[in-house]
């Protein structure tokens, strides 16, 4: 009588009892892939902390970023609408505001522009040259900012470091004529025939036989003979 049934409760309790699975045991992973990741859960959960708050925080970035351009684009469509002294102190704003942007870059070049046709060379140069700093040299803006440095300095009568920037802008895909040109002019500014003349020389000798510019090389043929009979 004292054998247990069967069908007792108890007995059937006992023998139901199975250790609770967790959702690693039941994936069927190597069971030391499941210790390590037990050993370490705290650490774990830690990183993947971490990485949601740098996923949200980039994504946040983003958004910022975007909205950022936008709002500078149109700051700068404003600005450039805007006629008198206060186009300048909105382009201004523009660069104050929104520094680093494509839209600050084309407000200091604008203001460079503004700056040349009221005669302050120096500024002007300032304003390209500040924009020319933050550009790589493959950078389309590089060349047209060169040219506008150098004719800042030319204008202003500095006339070496409108030199070195011409020679520079020589170099320039798309810039070859305004550097071996503007080189040029500036030495007959100074008085310099011979160094003009060696300029214009160098510049006919750079024309390939077979796409030479019959107009153009006329044209700095007869400069060169300009500058033998003076």
């Amino acid at each position: 009588m004292n054998e247990k049934s069967a069908f007792d409760p108890n007995q059937v309790a006992d023998n139901a009892y199975v250790e609770p699975r967790g959702v690693l045991d039941q994936l069927n992973l190597p069971l030391g892939f499941v210790r390590f990741l037990r050993k370490n859960k705290k650490v774990l959960q830690i990183v993947g902390i971490l990485v949601v708050i740098i996923v949200v925080v980039g994504s946040l970035y983003d958004s910022y970023r975007v909205n950022r351009i936008s709002d500078a684009a149109s700051a700068l469509a404003i600005s450039m609408s805007i006629e008198g002294e206060g186009k300048v102190v909105a382009l201004q704003q523009v660069v104050d505001d929104f520094s680093g942007t494509a839209s600050a870059f084309w407000a200091s070049t604008e203001l460079g522009h503004l700056a040349m046709t009221e005669g302050n060379y120096k500024e002007a140069g300032k304003y390209y040259l500040g924009v020319r700093n933050n550009l790589s040299e493959t950078n389309p803006l590089y060349g047209l900012l060169t040219f506008g440095i150098a004719q800042a300095e030319e204008a202003d009568k500095q006339y070496a470091s409108a030199i070195a920037s011409y020679m520079l802008l020589r170099d320039i895909e798309g810039y070859k004529d305004e550097g071996f040109i503007g080189m040029a002019r500036v030495f007959e500014a100074q008085g310099k025939k011979q160094e003009a003349k060696t300029v214009y020389q160098e510049y006919l000798a750079s024309f390939p036989g077979e796409l030479q510019n019959e107009q153009l090389s006329r044209m700095i043929e007869e400069k060169i003979t300009r500058l033998n009979i003076q």
